[in-house]
């Protein structure tokens, strides 16, 4: 009597998986992650920064840090959730609330802080967003750069936002635009924003 349930269990498990790696390959054929990985991240890695942090860890950015030199950049992950700790970066990974990501990581100084899909998706509003970057730029080294991933039906546009632009230049590096915008399926744009901390402490 036990194992048509024990069957119909397994069944619902290999249905999961498939969802998932169904899920997966669909995000990594949207245009903004085509665009981050064969772009973005790699123009990252010719900066040859020491300390890197990915915000987001999912099974779609697991091999994000492979793109990067490991001899002469560390790259660090984080996410809120615990479950996402397996898709992080090994022991570099760390589970925290970006809007402390300074506590989280209390010694390390980031050359890049890449955050791609928080606004609108859990930094929703002005105190948090507030939090957020007042975390990274503690976070960051002088000069260091932020990267803002927003969606235009989500979230205000991050350069009209003072707690940014009285902290952070908007200005780009290498073959990376300050401004990089890409349609999404749903016909809203994705935009990635590149900005520069400045030299005060």
């Amino acid at each position: 009597r036990d194992q048509p349930r024990s069957r119909g269990l397994g069944d619902v498990y290999k249905r999961q998986v498939v969802s998932a790696i169904r899920f997966n390959w669909q995000v990594q054929s949207l245009p903004d992650r085509v665009y981050l990985r064969e772009v973005m991240l790699p123009a990252m890695a010719r900066m040859k920064p020491a300390n890197v942090l990915l915000a987001g860890t999912r099974r779609y950015t697991r091999r994000y840090p492979e793109l990067f030199d490991r001899e002469v950049t560390a790259v660090w992950t984080i996410d809120f959730d615990p479950a996402a700790a397996r898709f992080g970066n090994g022991q570099l990974h760390r589970t925290g609330d970006m809007c402390k990501v300074d506590q989280v990581f209390r010694g390390v100084r980031f050359d890049m802080i890449h955050v791609n899909g928080l606004l609108g998706f859990g930094v929703d509003t002005p105190e948090s967003i507030r939090a957020m970057i007042t975390a990274c730029h503690r976070s960051l080294q002088p000069s260091g750069y932020l990267m803002l991933g927003w969606d235009s039906d989500r979230t205000p546009d991050p350069t009209h936002n003072e707690e940014i632009t009285t902290r952070f230049e908007h200005t780009g590096f290498l073959d990376a635009p300050a401004r990089h915008t890409v349609t999404g399926i749903e016909g809203h744009d994705h935009v990635f924003d590149w900005f520069r901390r400045g030299d005060q402490s």
